[in-house]
């Protein structure tokens, strides 16, 4: 399988660092190639769309220049290719959960989560890219 790119929406850089290096060194052993492309908020999200060559996102709900559903809509509806989404969050609740469902994310996810279950919930989120395609 060729290198998976995962675009890592979140506005707390040391956050976003250090999730994106503790997921790559779990996945150093594994057979999935992943390499995470980073950005700090929707613009700089839709930046990244524009450039391509993306195979999935896991986008934080708030964000300094709005709220990260408004990005999972444009990824699920099409207008920027259908890309799938997961949805990270701080403060995930059944609520927050449904919002993300409703507005087209394949799941959401605590930002308190083990690295072993964020794993895993990428793989399904690239496994659905890939039955889609």
């Amino acid at each position: 399988m060729e290198k998976q790119r995962i675009l890592l929406v979140e506005d707390n850089a040391q956050f976003r660092e250090n999730f994106a290096r503790a997921l790559e060194r779990a996945l150093a052993a594994d057979p999935l190639d992943v390499a995470f492309v980073e950005a700090g908020s929707l613009a700089q999200a839709r930046e990244r769309l524009r450039e391509g060559g993306l195979n999935a996102a896991l986008i934080d709900l708030r964000l300094p220049d709005g709220d990260g559903l408004d990005l999972v809509r444009e990824l699920s509806d099409g207008a920027r290719g259908r890309i799938p989404t997961l949805v990270l969050t701080a403060y995930l609740d059944h609520t927050s959960a449904a919002q993300a469902i409703d507005a087209g994310a394949r799941g959401a996810l605590s930002k308190v989560v083990s690295v072993p279950e964020t794993i895993e919930a990428i793989k399904r989120l690239i496994d659905s890219e890939h039955s889609e395609a």
